[in-house]
């Protein structure tokens, strides 16, 4: 087990319910690629962030933008010696963003438009433009946070930088809420690892064998295209090292037709479309997860027929008494359903993570149901 497999089940073992998120930043920073986490605030994308960051040491940066943030507060403060002495126009960048290896940006999408132009040039190039000079910049990965997508069109293409996206949701069991009040206020990291031990894991990860999932991985991209849902060749390009990195995290010299699964939070654009590019994922690598995503919809639709039913006069409408029984009798045949899928993924020796979550979440929302019939 190499140190990031380690780092790996330490964070999981803190932030519940948080697996995906996980894969999704080790991955990121073994691919030299950046990633942005989508949702509601108090989800935790901030501690999530910081703690992935504390296991490596390396120089880190962090910011909260708002429409109001300079170019000072991100790139350091203009040197009044350098214009004065020799009327050049330079900033001392030292412990800012173009000395950063890992960087966290809170809101990334309420940057203006002079500090995205010289973030686009960071995170494409890592280079910045400081006055007549062009420094390199040492960044591995740069984090972005986000309450929303952005929907301007000079944000796009800054959006379209981040080849990892994620849409980060609160915690659904109670099980692990109950954990979530036990935990410790600071996440303390054990594993820790050095830039130069990170740049040789990188070396071994882009070593690893693919030729074996690449029909897959075309086959991917085409029924994608039939979805309508189209993948620049450059996203496409990058999405093979992403695999590799995958792979290696998973302990792998050679790529497995389960470590396309990434591509499930790179081949998205809008929120819209994470469900068509999962199944279209889902059904190479792992039917059983792709007929727990449609139970998993169902589920969801059944939640939004209880925000019209009064709970608090359940016992009053029998209209409303008979759909929560209705609601309940479906939830019985799912979570049957649910199991017999998953008893099948493991005689065919298929990953059941995926699985296992959504059964969690069902059996959560039924112990739910059960909970307002039992105080009638």
């Amino acid at each position: 087990m190499h140190k990031l497999e380690k780092i790996r089940e330490e964070l999981n073992s803190y932030f519940l319910e948080r697996r995906e998120e996980i894969d999704i930043a080790l991955t990121s920073i073994l691919a030299n690629e950046h990633t942005v986490f989508l949702g509601n605030p108090g989800v935790a994308k901030s501690q999530l962030i910081r703690a992935i960051a504390s296991h490596i040491n390396a120089n880190y940066f962090e910011k909260l933008i708002t429409r109001f943030t300079t170019e000072d507060e991100l790139f350091g403060p203009l040197s009044i010696k350098e214009l004065k002495d020799n009327d050049r126009f330079v900033r001392k960048t030292s412990g800012y963003l173009p000395t950063a290896e890992i960087a966290f940006l809170d809101e990334v999408f309420k940057a203006n438009s002079s500090i995205l132009n010289a973030l686009l040039s960071i995170i494409n190039e890592r280079i910045y433009h400081n006055g007549d000079k062009i420094e390199k910049v040492p960044l591995i990965s740069l984090f972005g946070a986000s309450n929303e997508l952005p929907e301007e069109n000079e944000l796009l293409a800054f959006y379209d930088r981040f080849l990892f996206r994620k849409v980060v949701r609160g915690i659904r069991s109670c099980e692990n809420l109950v954990k979530l009040i036990k935990l410790d206020e600071e996440y303390k990291p054990k594993t820790t690892i050095s830039i130069k031990e990170l740049r040789k894991m990188q070396e071994k990860a882009n070593e690893v064998d693919i030729e074996n999932i690449i029909g897959y991985l075309v086959d991917i991209k085409k029924k994608l295209s039939q979805n309508h849902i189209y993948i620049s060749d450059r996203r496409f390009k990058k999405s093979v090292k992403a695999i590799k990195c995958f792979a290696y995290l998973n302990g792998r010299r050679e790529a497995e037709i389960e470590d396309l699964e990434i591509l499930r939070h790179i081949f998205w654009d809008d929120i819209d479309d994470i469900l068509i590019v999962s199944k279209v994922i889902f059904d190479i690598t792992n039917k059983y997860a792709e007929q727990v995503l449609d139970k998993a919809e169902i589920i969801k639709n059944l939640k939004n027929e209880l925000k019209y039913i009064d709970i608090k006069k359940i016992g009053e409408c029998k209209k409303d008494y008979n759909k929560l029984i209705e609601i309940l009798c479906k939830m019985a045949y799912i979570r049957l359903e649910l199991k017999k899928i998953r008893n099948e993924a493991i005689i065919n020796k298929r990953k059941t993570d995926f699985i296992d979550e959504v059964i969690k979440e069902t059996d959560e929302f039924n112990n739910y149901i059960e909970g307002i019939l039992n105080e009638l």
